[in-house]
C-alpha cells in the first residue's frame, strides 16, 4: 500500500509539471464561468523505467495534435522534470512517455569551458554573448528585450563570471560615451581592479551597503532626469535623442547580490528601475546566490523577464528564479538554464579567468570625448579650476546644451572627476583624476616638459574625492 501510494504521488508529480507547462506556454483555454482552465484527460501508467500518459483524444482540452508534437514542447517538459527524457508518441493516439529517473543532461554535449574571446563578441549594439548551446551562439540584446535580468545559483556556479563577460563585452565595443555601468559589489571580491579602471563606470562601484543604497539611487535619479528630458522633447524612446545634444548613453546597473536589499526600500528601486528603465536607455542585472521567495518575489521576477539559472541547490531555488525547475539538474560551472527565443535552452556561458581578465578587457580608449577635454582645459585655464555651468554654456554654445553640461557636471561628481561644492553657491572644481586624463592627451606641445611628460601642478587640500585645483592657487599651469 505504501508502495502503490508513492507512485501514484510520483505520476500525480509529473502530470502537474505537465500542465503546468501547458499553461505556461498558453495553450489551456480558461473557463470563465467554471473559473481554472479546460483540463486534457490522460490514463497514467507506471512501469520500472518510464511513466506513460495516453491522452484521451476526446479530451485533448482543444490542444491541436501538432503541439503535442512540437520538440520544443518536450524540450520545456524536460526541464520542469528536472532532465526527464520526454517524447510523444503518435501512433492510434498521443501518448507521453516520461523518463523516470533524469537522462544525461544536453548539456553533457558541450565543452566544458568556453572562453570569452573577441571573436564571440556580436557586432551589434548593445548586444552580447551569453554563451552557447547545440544550436550555437546565444545572443542578448541588452538595451531591448533582454534589459532586465534576473540570474541565480549557487557560489561558484558562473553567476558573478557571466555578469563579467556582459560588461567587458560591452565595454569592449562601446565608447564611454555609448555605454556607462554602475557596479554594486557588497561583497567586494568579485570585481576588482580591471573593473575599477574602466571608464565606462557611471560611478565607482559601492562595496559596503551605504554606498550600494546611493548608488542605486542615482542610477533611479537619472532615469528620472531622462523621463524629463525626454518628455520636454516629446519623444517616447532614448534612442530618439541620439542626432542631438540631448543623447543618451546605454546605462547598466549589476547588482551582484540582491539578497542584500531583500524587503526593502532599496529593492523597491531596484524594482522600479527594472519596470520603468527600458524607454529611458536603463538596463539593470539582478543576481544572488540565494535564489528563494524572500529574496525573488513574484513582483521581482515579473519586472526582469529573462531569467538564467546557474545550478541551484533545490527545485525551490529553480523555482524561485525560472518559475520552474530544472535548475537543481544543472551539474558544472558556467552551465546555465533559461527560457530565450520561444524555448528551454540550456547553455555554457562565457568564461573570464583572472589570467583572461586583461586579456578581455577593452583597448586604451580616451575616456573623454574632444568637446569634453575642451571642456575640462577651458575650466582650468579660463576659471582657476572651477567648472561653472553657466561660464561653460557660454563658450561652448551651440556644440553642447546646458541641461546636458549639468549632466555631465552631476556624473564627473559622482565619479570623483570633480568635488563636491561644500555650499549651494560654490562651483565643483576639476580634481586631479579628471586632470591626469586630460593633459596627456590635449596640452599642447609648449606645456610639456622636455620629457614629454604632463607638467601641470596641482596644489590645494587634501579631499575625500582626490586633491583638488585650490580656489587660492596662483599657478596651476607653469
Amino acid at each position: 500500500m505504501e508502495y502503490q501510494d508513492l507512485a501514484q504521488r510520483e505520476v500525480i508529480g509529473y502530470w502537474r509539471a505537465i500542465l503546468a507547462t501547458l499553461r505556461q506556454r498558453g495553450l489551456l483555454r480558461e473557463r470563465p464561468q467554471l473559473g481554472g482552465y479546460v483540463i486534457p484527460q490522460a490514463l497514467g501508467v507506471l512501469d520500472q523505467e518510464r511513466v506513460y500518459f495516453i491522452l484521451d483524444m476526446l479530451r485533448l482540452a482543444g490542444i491541436a495534435r501538432e503541439r503535442w508534437l512540437d520538440r520544443d514542447l518536450w524540450q520545456q517538459w524536460r526541464a520542469a522534470l528536472s532532465g526527464r527524457r520526454v517524447v510523444v508518441a503518435d501512433g492510434y493516439g498521443l501518448v507521453i512517455c516520461v523518463a523516470r529517473q533524469p537522462g544525461m543532461p544536453v548539456a553533457r554535449r558541450l565543452p566544458d569551458v568556453v572562453e570569452l574571446t573577441e571573436e564571440r563578441i556580436p557586432a551589434d549594439d548593445y548586444t552580447v554573448c551569453l554563451g552557447i548551446t547545440k544550436r550555437g551562439d546565444v545572443r542578448l540584446d541588452v538595451a531591448g528585450r533582454h534589459r532586465a535580468i534576473l540570474t541565480g545559483g549557487t557560489s561558484g556556479s558562473g553567476k558573478t563570471t557571466m555578469m563579467k563577460s556582459l560588461i567587458l563585452q560591452l565595454a569592449q565595443k562601446h565608447t564611454p560615451g555609448e555605454f556607462s555601468v554602475a557596479i554594486v559589489d557588497t561583497k567586494e571580491v568579485d570585481f576588482g581592479a580591471v573593473f575599477d579602471r574602466l571608464p565606462h563606470l557611471f560611478a565607482p562601484i559601492a562595496h559596503t551597503m551605504e554606498e550600494a543604497g546611493r548608488l542605486i539611487e542615482a542610477v533611479e535619479g537619472e532615469r528620472r532626469g531622462r523621463q524629463a528630458t525626454m518628455a520636454r522633447a516629446g519623444v517616447p524612446d532614448w534612442r530618439m535623442l541620439d542626432e542631438t545634444s540631448e543623447g543618451f548613453r546605454l546605462l547598466l546597473l549589476v547588482v551582484d547580490e540582491a539578497a542584500d536589499f531583500a524587503k526593502t526600500a532599496v529593492m523597491e528601486t531596484l524594482i522600479e528601475i527594472a519596470r520603468k528603465g527600458r524607454a529611458m536607455g536603463v538596463s539593470i542585472v539582478l543576481g544572488t546566490q540565494l535564489p528563494s521567495a524572500r529574496v525573488i518575489d513574484p513582483q521581482v521576477r515579473a519586472n526582469l523577464p529573462t531569467a538564467i539559472a546557474f545550478q541551484c541547490r533545490t527545485h525551490l531555488e529553480s523555482q524561485a528564479i525560472l518559475g520552474t525547475g530544472g535548475a537543481e539538474a544543472l551539474d558544472r560551472p558556467g552551465l546555465a538554464l533559461a527560457f530565450l527565443d520561444g524555448r528551454w535552452q540550456t547553455i555554457q556561458t562565457l568564461h573570464v579567468g583572472m589570467g583572461d581578465l586583461a586579456g578581455a578587457t577593452p583597448p586604451a580608449k580616451p575616456a573623454l570625448s574632444e568637446l569634453e577635454v575642451a571642456l575640462v582645459r577651458y575650466a582650468v585655464e579660463g576659471m582657476n579650476g572651477a567648472f561653472i555651468i553657466g561660464r561653460l554654456y557660454e563658450e561652448f554654445a551651440g556644440q553642447i546644451s546646458k541641461r546636458a553640461l549639468t549632466r555631465l557636471g552631476q556624473r564627473w561628481e559622482m565619479r570623483g572627476w570633480l568635488t563636491e561644492p561644500a555650499h549651494a553657491t560654490d562651483a565643483r572644481r576639476v580634481t586631479k583624476e579628471l586632470l591626469e586624463m586630460v593633459a596627456p592627451l590635449s596640452l599642447p606641445p609648449d606645456r610639456r616638459g622636455e620629457d614629454g611628460d604632463r607638467v601641470i601642478g596641482v596644489t590645494g587640500g587634501d579631499r575625500s574625492l582626490g586633491t583638488m585645483i585650490g580656489p587660492d592657487d596662483r599657478e596651476v599651469l607653469k
